[in-house]
């Protein structure tokens, strides 16, 4: 039988490795929260100062922890026996607690309240590298006083307090660190605020005293105009995967609500798998090598639920920020991402159909050879017609010019991203009062003969513009008249 040797590994080598498994400002912060939603903490406070001695606070309510329990959890894989699967454990390795804290600082501060007894403990890498050990420190009571927000622990009848200090990465790689924490704070409240959108109506998360905005990627209250198909339930072994396909609204239809309830952001740089991990979010905006992203999909979201019971089947990460669908199920997922991305193409098309429709009369869209389409303004435009009527040849040819210079300088690539990113073009929504668009018309047909006038009106009832008046064409032949 082969000789065993217990090895160590060396603490100095072994914390730059943690230090670089990958974690960013938002996936350390939101990794020590599911410790708090664990711990069935409702009120989960983030404090944050860049000045002076800087710091960053995760304060919650929660069960808080005893000298004993705080001990095993600083330990790097601390004991998970007595963990079980289920619903409301968002945990993984019993690592996540000091790799997140320490990706980003230098010192990490936690303290556990369990009732009366309050305890703190605190990695320091300074003194981890000098010794080359893994030393951890045991703060006593005067210690405690001293740390950020202890006071507003000490509220709480249970609850734990973890303080970041001493940011060395985030320092050096900024030239203005004040700002670049809080960019970086910043990102973390909307990290935040999509990751645990499952949990708003049960945990109040709070960023320096404002309470994170409430998300919802699917816009479930916006039906009909929002889409939901047929969940489907994968079995593995003796646990479900649910599989749901959703599809968004036509983008330009959005109202600023339901953009804000997106998070402002890309609706085309989110289309993709939503996975879900016991009701956290760990993976989006991706359809991770089962489709391709493109304008078409860009409304199709497919959610998918999965429980920590299949951890390894998923491949899930220490950073619960990646995951892999596995092989196995691929077949049974692929019939949602066709329902929601088919969906998606209908409304997209449909939309267009009707805007090429409302626009004839402005543009005219001449197909050319080589797959190749060209813009060019309507010049049967009844207000084209009469202003060349009444111009000099002069100056139709700069009037020409300048319509060659509108044709030719069309944004069309700025259009189509503002149209991707889900930005409203508002240049339609500058509408005057019924009565100011009524004397408009009246003003054109003046100009008009008396027997074309209504022939004409009809042509311009047509337009963007004027559709809003189409049903007072009486109306306006009668003022028409007056004049």
């Amino acid at each position: 039988m082969s000789n065993l040797k217990k090895q160590v590994p060396p603490a100095k080598s072994f914390i730059s490795g943690i230090r670089s498994i990958g974690y960013t400002f938002s996936t350390s912060v939101a990794d020590i929260i599911d410790n708090s939603i664990t711990a069935k903490a409702d009120i989960i406070s983030i404090f944050s100062n860049p000045l002076e001695k800087p710091y960053f606070a995760i304060l919650d309510n929660g069960l808080g922890m005893t000298y004993k329990e705080l001990e095993n959890a600083m330990v790097f894989g601390s004991d998970r026996t007595s963990k079980i699967d289920d619903e409301h454990e968002l945990g993984r390795f019993g690592l996540g607690l000091k790799t997140a804290s320490l990706a980003q600082c230098r010192k990490m501060i936690v303290i556990g309240k369990n009732n009366s007894e309050v305890t703190g403990m605190f990695y320091d890498l300074d003194i981890i590298e000098e010794k080359n050990e893994w030393l951890m420190g045991v703060l006593s009571d005067e210690e405690l006083k001293e740390v950020p927000h202890f006071e507003n622990l000490l509220e709480y009848e249970t609850g734990v307090l973890v303080v970041w200090q001493e940011f060395d990465k985030l320092d050096s790689l900024s030239s203005n660190f004040v700002k670049s924490f809080r960019e970086a704070v910043a990102s973390a409240k909307k990290h935040v605020e999509l990751v645990f959108h499952n949990f708003y109506n049960t945990v109040n998360i709070f960023f320096d005293g404002a309470r994170i905005e409430k998300r919802d990627p699917f816009l479930l209250d916006s039906a009909p105009r929002q889409q939901t198909g047929r969940t489907t339930c994968i079995k593995i072994d003796n646990s479900i995967i649910k599989v749901t396909p959703y599809t968004l609204p036509f983008a330009n239809t959005l109202t600023r609500e339901e953009k804000e309830l997106l998070g402002n952001v890309s609706i085309y740089d989110e289309q993709g798998f939503y996975i879900y991990r016991n009701n956290r979010l760990i993976n989006w905006g991706s359809w991770l090598h089962m489709n391709v992203r493109s304008e078409l999909a860009k409304l199709a979201r497919v959610k998918v639920e999965i429980p920590s019971s299949l951890d390894i089947e998923w491949s899930l990460d220490v950073k619960k920020s990646m995951a892999q669908i596995p092989d196995k199920i691929k077949d049974q997922i692929k019939a949602a991402l066709k329902d929601s991305v088919s969906r998606s193409k209908k409304t997209i098309r449909f939309k267009g159909v009707q805007e090429d429709k409302y626009n004839l009369k402005i543009w005219n869209r001449t197909k050319l050879r080589d797959n190749k389409v060209k813009y060019e303004l309507n010049k049967e435009n009844p207000l084209y017609l009469i202003l060349v009527e009444r111009i000099d040849d002069e100056a139709k040819k700069y009037l020409n010019l300048l319509i060659d210079q509108i044709e030719t300088g069309l944004p069309k690539y700025r259009v189509q991203i503002d149209v991707d990113d889900g930005i409203e073009v508002v240049n339609d929504s500058d509408i005057k009062s019924k009565n100011e668009i009524i004397e408009q018309l009246v003003e054109i047909l003046k100009n008009i003969p008396e027997t074309k006038r209504k022939s004409v009106l009809s042509i311009m009832l047509g337009i963007d513009i004027y559709k809003s008046v189409a049903d007072c064409k009486d109306e306006i032949l009668e003022r028409l008249n007056d004049k």
